[in-house]
């Protein structure tokens, strides 16, 4: 397994190289608990609200409150499913969130292998894994299979964090290593699931890898590496969140100064030559994290990052598998 030390300023030439050769790159150690408890301080509230408007209307007999983060979500899953889809995915934005996602620490490492002009991407996720849960198990897929087809063949950065210890045992990813440099394999859509899967006769040829991550790291990931996850078989929720970074050349919905050689919008559909689409995943918001030529660009509070969430109007992404994605299955799968 590609595991690395990350440098107190981002990924050496090195592991920059052995990211390239792979398509993954685990860190075990990039965070400090300081630097993750502000985002689960944001869940625990947002669970504490959620849970309370359910008690006062009926439907959820007690707040559980004696369980700890990484068993009450399960033990009040086992009532409904509502708090958990309260929580999950692109939802909340709060400080601890965006903390997370401009920690220096981080941007570092993506500046490292994105370029100093550096877009927080489209698609953050929280994936609260839960026990026995109908959604546990993700199947095989490429992060640009939700993408628009003209990012495929650029550096659209995943980085996977989990906010417990994760392993084989409670869901950690699998990854199929030294593929990403050819083609993006087809998709087609999970039955009964909302997301896309690459079934097995479509997988590129190789090993599969079992990433385990630690509590503090992170595992990062092109957006054209195979990657899936299986179900949860702890009494543990293996709360993640993930992270998406680009380099500002590429094309992007956040509200900044296009410079000379960047992609701008061209075209309305997916098959007129020159389309150039309005971000590498139009459906959500980017924005600015990092910049060495418009610094006074880059978003820079928690308030205007929720203002960025909640205000922007969702664009529909091109139909490259014949068939509308609308929702939720325009969004990576819960892995």
């Amino acid at each position: 397994m590609a595991t690395v030390q990350e440098t107190s300023r981002g990924l050496t030439a090195s592991r920059i190289e052995c990211f390239d050769r792979e398509g993954y790159l685990v860190l075990p150690d990039l965070f400090d608990n300081e630097d993750l408890q502000p985002a689960i301080d944001d869940i625990n509230r947002a669970m504490d609200a959620k849970v309370a408007e359910l008690l006062a209307a009926g439907a959820l007999s007690r707040t559980y409150a004696e369980f700890d983060f990484e068993h009450r979500l399960a033990q009040i899953s086992r009532e409904t499913d509502q708090v958990a889809r309260a929580l999950w995915n692109g939802v909340l934005h709060g400080p601890g969130f965006f903390a997370l996602i401009t920690n220096p620490k981080l941007l570092d490492v993506a500046e490292s292998l994105c370029g100093e002009e550096l877009i927080a991407s489209s698609t953050y996720r929280l994936r609260p894994k839960i026990p026995n849960y109908n959604y546990g198990a993700v199947p095989w897929h490429q992060d640009s299979g939700y993408f628009e087809p003209y990012c495929d063949k650029s550096l659209v950065l995943t980085v996977w964090i989990p906010l417990v210890d994760s392993n084989a045992e409670n869901g950690c990813l699998w990854v199929i290593p030294r593929v990403h440099r050819g083609e993006i394999a087809p998709h087609r859509p999970a039955d009964g699931k909302a997301y896309l899967e690459i079934v097995e006769k479509d997988l590129p040829p190789g090993d599969w890898i079992c990433c385990p991550v630690p509590k503090g790291g992170v595992l990062l990931l092109t957006n054209r590496t195979p990657h899936c996850s299986y179900a949860n078989e702890t009494d543990i929720v293996r709360w993640s969140m993930d992270l998406r970074y680009q380099n500002a050349a590429l094309p992007t919905n956040a509200k900044i100064r296009r410079l000379p050689g960047e992609s701008t919008p061209q075209g309305r559909s997916i098959r007129e030559p020159g389309f150039v689409p309005l971000a590498c995943h139009p459906p959500e918001a980017d924005f600015l994290v990092r910049s060495r030529a418009r610094g006074n660009e880059v978003l820079r509070t928690a308030e205007q990052f929720a203002e960025l969430r909640t205000r922007h109007t969702p664009t529909p992404i091109s139909d490259r598998w014949g068939k509308w994605w609308g929702g939720e299955a325009n969004n990576p799968g819960r892995e």
